[in-house]
């Protein structure tokens, strides 16, 4: 997944450099700048809580039973819905801020907090005791 969001993001660079886009004149473009802040407040707020409800709650039962594998196949489950929806969910993001703004920095940098998350999470090495 991680290598998907680094290719886009070196595609948006790519097609940033060789096709300028205007900003968008949505509603004469006044709030162009204010609906980009709520995009990344959004998902400042949205990836926690995807987080917990998709892994860390599973984590957590499967460290206090007994009963693994019904758990394990919730987790694997989930886990695998949490690596689609971080890359999917902030390259949509990036890709109508940068339509919105016109400026490439919005998609690099929501394909950073996408990096970022999917590093933190790491759900290939997870260390059940």
């Amino acid at each position: 997944m991680m290598g998907i969001v680094v290719f886009l993001a070196i595609l948006a660079i790519t097609a940033s450099y060789f096709i300028h886009l205007s900003p968008s004149t949505y509603f004469g473009g006044k709030y162009n700048q204010m609906f980009i802040y709520a995009l990344i407040v959004y998902k400042l707020i949205e990836l926690p809580i995807l987080y917990y409800l998709l892994l860390h709650r599973h984590v957590k039962a499967l460290r206090k039973t007994l009963d693994h594998e019904e758990l394990l196949v919730k987790l694997r489950k989930h886990s695998k819905l949490l690596l689609f929806l971080i890359p999917q969910g902030n390259t949509v993001f990036g890709i109508i801020a940068y339509k919105l703004s016109g400026n490439v920095f919005y998609f690099l940098f929501f394909s950073s907090t996408a990096l970022i998350t999917l590093y933190l999470i790491k759900p290939n090495k997870l260390k059940l005791y």
